[in-house]
């Protein structure tokens, strides 16, 4: 692998992100990122005072993951190499996050539940996920995805796991929703395998651009400076349902 690029969607949703937490999570708290794929946004939060773990079952991710590590000889964060639903730290974290991990499960609400587990009474969960199922196409295929949410599945996941919902966002319009449509047709026409490829295999590379999908005469442009303009366009439609993904931060209810 050439190195983890941080594509627009991630560049949209982690300023979103880090914005929510720094809101309603304080200071030197301790988090749980599952599904942490390159490790980026750990190390961001890390670097930002809290302290946390960072956990993937990916083989790919963990070698991105510790490589990142090693350069920023951070004490306040660890990585583990395991399957987050074997996890018996009960109530320990005040923050887990998953972005870009349920719709990888089959079983969401189980996972949900598992996180909720996780979490210290009043602890906050955000996720997010890939938005409107009207927009299924070849990128979710090759991505491994189960599923699309609707803003009401997102709504009731909540409701029926014991969370509160304090916000739930539908970002990047329209920019991320141009960026599906181009995954989408560059999905169309990756190499096919000659045998179906399992979701689990097509798990473990996504969110670390594999490279059927990369597009390296644009990565140049994917940087945070360069995207800012559109960032903060993009913000004025927070609040209505149009975009490609959702961006959610709920709280546990005692």
């Amino acid at each position: 692998m050439a190195g983890w690029v941080p594509y627009p969607r991630y560049i949209f949703r982690k300023d979103i992100a880090l914005s929510l937490i720094g809101r309603h999570v304080s200071k030197g708290a301790r988090f749980l990122e599952i599904g942490c794929a390159s490790g980026d946004m750990g190390i961001s939060l890390a670097k930002l005072g809290y302290e946390g773990t960072m956990i993937d079952f990916s083989e790919e991710a963990a070698d991105e993951v510790r490589r990142s590590l090693q350069k920023e000889q951070l004490t306040n964060v660890r990585f583990e190499n395991r399957d987050f639903m074997d996890l018996d730290d009960v109530g320990l974290f005040d923050l887990v996050t998953m972005f870009e991990v349920l719709e990888h499960i089959e079983e969401d609400k189980r996972a949900v539940e598992k996180a909720r587990g996780l979490l210290k009474d009043g602890g906050a969960f955000l996720f997010s996920v890939p938005a409107r199922k009207t927009l299924w196409g070849a990128s979710d295929v090759i991505a491994g995805h189960f599923r699309r949410y609707d803003k009401t599945d997102v709504v009731r996941l909540m409701a029926e796991s014991g969370f509160e919902i304090v916000r739930l966002i539908s970002y990047g319009f329209p920019w991320i929703n141009v960026a599906k449509r181009v995954r989408d047709r560059l999905a169309t026409k990756a190499p096919a395998e000659s045998t179906p490829v399992n979701k689990a295999v097509l798990t473990r590379a996504s969110g670390l651009n594999i490279e059927s999908l990369r597009s390296p005469h644009l990565e140049c442009f994917f940087s945070k400076r360069l995207l800012w303009p559109l960032i903060k366009i993009s913000c004025l439609f927070n609040d209505a349902d149009l975009a490609d993904g959702y961006l959610c931060l709920a709280l546990k209810r005692s």
